[in-house]
């Protein structure tokens, strides 16, 4: 408790800020009403909705969609999609949905600290996490989150982000009525994975660490430790930490500022994403558990522990025992996407649902123009409309 005071007063962020920051961020930004942001299951959820009825939807009314962010992010930086899914008259409601240990969720201990430290080496003791007890951290409460949130007739479309569209992808596969013989909680009809991480299996040519330029051996050495940037900015302090968080923002999605006067929304999200990023360190460790970089002669990248590529093969292996599946799955990158090396690979995992359903229709890849990694960002109109195609 007295290092995470001292934090707080070194960062200058507290969950209340954060909360703050992020209120302002989607009223300021968003105009379909907020009808609540709640914790469900330790996860922060935010409903928006145009449907002024009561009760749960049912299978006859309009879809919900779950909106997941990536590594690093939070459930605000979806402001810009949120308007173009309500107004189409398509969708019901739109849920944003912050990971357990991410964002403005619950932020858990370590359950293995060392010395009995935990709150100075949740690093170390969470990079023990096997692949597969890494995801469960994650997506053991959003099942629970559904089961309590979504009705079991209520037509859903799963939509997730960059690690993301991992998460979301293990979890539609884990539990689509086609994958899962004790069915589905949630009525799933869409997954549309947004420029997801994942897909292809790690090279079997990898470099030895002596010939990786300096840089990439600088990251797969702080990789290797689980040093996380989210670490790095605690340790600038408010105003580095702040200005930080500002600047990598706007190298990242420079159209932010480039496109609204006096960087107003820019200056809104860079002070949310520093609340998200300087709170209490937790699910951002288990990204050392889930991924793990990689060079080879050809390509240099980021490759899932337990890859989506395979999964995908032995998902569409289990469906000739199964009833035939009604999901739908999409994957979109974008036209400058440093993650669409990955797409070959992605091609090829969704020709197995088409295989084995002798149908185009059951899986599709898309291309969001004028866009990068951050497509819901980059082109927020193209974006929602591949959602609701």
């Amino acid at each position: 408790m007295i290092v995470r005071a001292l934090r707080q007063w070194w960062t200058g962020t507290n969950d209340k800020q954060l909360f703050d920051a992020q209120e302002r961020l989607l009223k300021t930004f968003v105009r379909a009403p907020l009808v609540s942001v709640a914790k469900r299951h330790g996860m922060n959820v935010a409903e928006f909705t145009n449907d002024r009825s009561s009760g749960t939807p049912t299978a006859t009314e309009p879809p919900t969609v779950v909106l997941l962010h990536g590594y690093g992010s939070g459930l605000g930086f979806f402001f810009r999609n949120i308007d173009p899914l309500l107004d189409s008259g398509r969708v019901g409601r739109v849920l944003l949905v912050d990971w357990l240990g991410m964002g403005g969720s619950d932020r858990p201990y370590c359950r293995r600290p060392i010395r009995g430290l935990s709150d100075c080496t949740t690093a170390w003791c969470q990079s023990r996490f096997n692949p597969s007890q890494a995801v469960d951290f994650f997506l053991d409460p959003l099942h629970q989150l559904f089961q309590e949130e979504i009705g079991e007739n209520e037509s859903t479309w799963l939509v997730g982000h960059s690690l993301g569209g991992y998460l979301v992808a293990r979890y539609a596969l884990q539990h689509s009525t086609a994958g899962n013989s004790a069915g589905s909680t949630i009525n799933m009809e869409k997954v549309i994975l947004a420029s997801p991480v994942g897909f292809p299996s790690k090279p079997t040519n990898l470099l030895p660490s002596a010939q990786m330029p300096t840089a990439i051996r600088l990251v797969d050495a702080l990789w290797s430790a689980n040093v996380t940037p989210q670490q790095l900015v605690r340790m600038m302090g408010a105003t580095r930490g702040r200005n930080a968080v500002r600047r990598a923002l706007a190298g990242r999605i420079p159209q932010l500022a480039a496109g609204d006067s006096d960087d107003h929304v820019l200056e809104i999200l860079a002070n949310y994403l520093f609340h998200i990023t300087a709170a209490h360190p937790s699910g951002e460790f288990a990204i050392n558990s889930l991924l793990e970089p990689g060079m080879s002669p050809d390509i240099a990248g980021v490759f899932a522990r337990e890859p989506l590529e395979p999964l995908f093969q032995e998902y569409a292996q289990r469906q000739h025992t199964r009833q035939e599946s009604k999901l739908h799955w999409k994957v979109l990158y974008g036209d400058h996407d440093w993650m669409r090396p990955n797409e070959p690979s992605a091609r090829k995992a969704l020709s197995y649902l088409s295989q084995q359903s002798n149908s185009n229709d059951v899986a599709s890849i898309s291309i969001v123009p004028n866009a990068g990694h951050h497509l819901y960002l980059d082109n927020a109109e193209s974006f929602a409309r591949h959602i609701l195609q």
